[in-house]
């Protein structure tokens, strides 16, 4: 399997050779008991698109079912055939990731799974295309352990992108279901209010702990190799907070005029993203110089 690295690499550039290679509404398998049908809903934060796995053999569960788009709905059916569904996993509820579980959860008869449902209140806190009808089925807990033998999974708060993030791992296989928090075509953007750094940084050293063989993110190509992956998104996020940390002493602290001190041939699409991201890293030199950050989103709505 192809490996990129998107590090110097500008994501729309990456994204575009993505897409020139996708093949979507079609099942492929990536490992062992794990197929892939990409939607079709390439974006510039989707790369080619959302990648909806199929993990085990019989039963199956449904990690991203993805957007609620009628042919990549019946593309996922298709690909599932006549096997049981044991349950379908959300990572968070942005509209790429969680519509989709209700119509296939209403022809398979499969449960629902995600951390929860985000709160009217939070939900006015931002513009972001946000599913607000999400409600699990099944709310889970950090390190809640759901499947049986080599299929067991472990579900994992990973908030930082978005506050009720999920990663899921495989402990039998190595593998890593990384959702957005760590992609192979694109860092990750994190944006305040729902985004926060810190949370980010502390989730990506929950997830390099695993030691983790495969890492399958929801956008772009499969990581041959997490720990490297991890480690480069680390570096990048330090780099950043550097760049940030040295306008801060030249009196820069609007995010517009960081990004425009930063950023290097940014395209349009990509600009309030950056200023979001900028202004994640401004909140973290905060947290760093007063020690303390804020209150987590969705420390009250934890559901154990």
């Amino acid at each position: 399997m192809p490996k990129l690295n998107n590090m110097f690499t500008p994501s729309p550039i990456v994204a575009k050779a993505l897409r020139a290679k996708a093949v979507y509404g079609h099942v492929g398998e990536i490992a062992r008991g794990v197929e892939l049908v990409l939607a079709k809903n390439p974006k510039y934060y989707t790369g080619p698109g959302t990648n909806t796995y199929l993990v085990g053999t019989d039963p199956v569960w449904i990690i991203d079912p993805g957007p609620d788009d009628p042919a990549h709905v019946n593309a996922v059916l298709a690909a599932v055939g006549e096997r049981p569904v044991a349950g379908i996993l959300v990572t968070h509820t942005h509209m790429d990731h969680s519509p989709a579980a209700v119509p296939i959860a209403q022809k398979t008869g499969a449960k629902i799974y995600g951390f929860g449902s985000l709160s009217e209140d939070i939900l006015s806190l931002t513009d972001e295309e946000v599913d607000p009808d999400f409600k699990p089925d099944i709310a889970l807990a950090d390190g809640h352990l759901i499947g049986e033998a080599d299929w067991q999974i472990m579900a994992l708060h990973t908030p930082g992108h978005f506050p009720n993030h999920m990663a899921f791992f495989v402990p039998q296989k190595g593998i890593l279901f990384s959702g957005d928090h760590v992609m192979g075509w694109s860092t990750t953007v994190v944006v305040p209010p729902l985004g926060n750094m810190a949370e980010y940084l502390s989730s990506l050293d929950k997830l390099e702990r695993l030691g983790s063989h495969l890492m399958l993110p929801s956008h772009g190509l499969a990581v041959m190799d997490p720990a490297a992956r991890i480690c480069e998104v680390r570096q990048h996020r330090a780099m950043r907070q550097q760049q940030v940390e040295d306008c801060v002493a030249k009196g820069f602290t609007d995010p517009s005029v960081i990004v425009s001190e930063i950023y290097e041939d940014l395209a349009e699409g990509l600009v309030l993203a950056a200023e979001g991201c900028v202004a994640a890293h401004l909140e973290y030199v905060d947290i760093e110089k007063t020690g303390q950050s804020r209150t987590s989103l969705v420390a009250e709505q934890a559901p154990f």
